[in-house]
């Protein structure tokens, strides 16, 4: 497996106390209410989150065949062969033979898919650095380089890379010349970077994989205008991957982003809250907390990097010192981080509200009513992605029908949805990796 270079440090951030409760007040600042969630498979679902559960011993992990035959089913489904099989290890837990068959099995096929993933991504990296675009590994695919040691412990659905908004041009045409192929349609060609994070592509090869390609390191629109093009590549580390050199965040502000990412899509992956663990148990006593108390105050990120810390301790362990939790409460916060954080989750279930919410939360006004133009004032490769047939109205069909499925999120969803996407200008904006 390709390691990374400079070698992360390692503490031991576990032994920190606990962050003190919040009173009910102050935690209802960050509070993103939950859907209601099918309760089918629910005890399932349950047994694996107590797998990653803080302070985890030998009793939280099943004690019949049975049991353990869901709880390997589950993993399998999320990913997390590995990782369930890593904490039972730990913990010294008696694994059903059947049931560890199972894991292995899991955790090898994780481990193909990185490992096919990572070859792919190598020769893209060579191509960019042959056109001196530089690149930068975010979440899965930079967190196997720092801080998963084994193929097959952190699943992966797809990479995703940054460049600085004025590579953007260059970098797709490395993309196009390396045989990738846009993926979903945005609402307009000027969407991307301007008003848009990012955009997917997907590899040529005989297995595709799906590429994020990011301007943007986060959705919301306000980040756009909070957050500098730069935020991430100051004090940037260069990393390998079999002989291509990438770049990832400093920890410090890989810490922001990740916390801030699970924020933003709900923290409703509990891959991304160990992600959020394991990071602190690894680089907690090397990573310059001040720092990361100082980039939250200045690209307006303290709420949802409040609310990642307060689910991770609920559901993971902390995943920084106390103090840096109080710290974080202290931080102002106005009424429009919080409206950003309570819609982000819901973006692709209510699209309109989504344009809406972005608009006025947006600091800079020309630059929010540009972006509502351009939402309202598709092309015709979108709107023709919405209408197949060709004939004198064609556009007039496919606004109205755009307008009818909106309208139909807005109502609940009673009309199903056969576009692409499920957000006005891309498709499945809330899946991430």
């Amino acid at each position: 497996m390709p390691t990374a270079t400079p070698t992360q440090p390692t503490g031991n951030a576990a032994k920190r106390s606990t962050v003190p409760s919040v009173p009910e007040q102050q935690a209802s600042v960050c509070a993103v209410p939950q859907k209601p969630t099918n309760t089918h498979n629910t005890s399932h679902r349950t047994a694996l989150a107590a797998c990653f559960a803080p302070n985890i011993n030998g009793n939280r992990f099943p004690n019949d065949a049975t049991a353990w035959h869901n709880l390997a089913r589950e993993a399998d489904k999320r990913g997390l062969c590995g990782l369930v099989l890593e904490r039972a290890n730990a913990c010294g837990v008696n694994i059903p033979n059947d049931a560890r068959s199972a894991l292995q099995t899991g955790t090898a096929r994780v481990a193909a898919q990185q490992l096919h993933m990572t070859h792919e991504l190598s020769k893209l990296l060579a191509a960019f650095n042959d056109a001196g675009v530089p690149v930068m590994l975010l979440k899965g695919a930079a967190l196997t380089l720092c801080l998963y040691d084994e193929a097959g412990l952190r699943p992966m659905s797809d990479v995703d890379l940054l460049v600085r908004p004025a590579d953007v041009a260059r970098a797709a045409t490395v993309l196009r010349q390396a045989g990738c192929r846009r993926g979903a349609e945005l609402v307009r060609d000027d969407f991307f970077p301007r008003f848009y994070y990012e955009t997917e592509w997907v590899t040529g090869s005989d297995r595709p994989v799906r590429l994020d390609f990011h301007a943007r390191p986060l959705r919301p629109l306000r980040i756009a205008i909070t957050m500098p093009d730069d935020a991430l590549w100051l004090d940037a580390r260069q990393v390998n991957v079999c002989g291509a050199p990438a770049w990832i965040p400093s920890p410090e502000a890989m810490f922001v982003h990740l916390a801030a990412h699970a924020a933003y899509h709900g923290c409703s992956r509990l891959i991304w809250l160990y992600d959020l663990r394991r990071f602190y148990e690894r680089n907690g006593d090397a990573i310059d907390w001040s720092i990361v108390l100082e980039l939250c105050q200045r690209w307006r990120l303290s709420t949802p990097v409040r609310y990642a810390i307060e689910q991770c301790q609920k559901r993971v362990g902390d995943i920084c010192p106390d103090d840096v939790a109080r710290s974080l409460h202290r931080h102002r916060i106005s009424w429009r981080d919080r409206l950003v954080l309570w819609q982000a989750p819901r973006d692709g279930e209510r699209p309109l509200r989504h344009v809406f919410i972005n608009a006025i939360t947006t600091p800079d006004l020309r630059h929010a009513a540009a972006y509502v133009f351009a939402c309202f004032r598709p092309n015709d490769a979108h709107l023709g992605a919405i209408y197949r047939p060709r004939h004198p109205g064609w556009r007039i069909c496919a606004h109205l029908i755009r307008g009818l499925r909106a309208a139909a999120r807005a109502a609940g969803g009673l009309i199903p949805l056969r576009t692409a996407g499920k957000v006005p200008h891309r498709a499945a904006a809330t899946g991430s990796n």
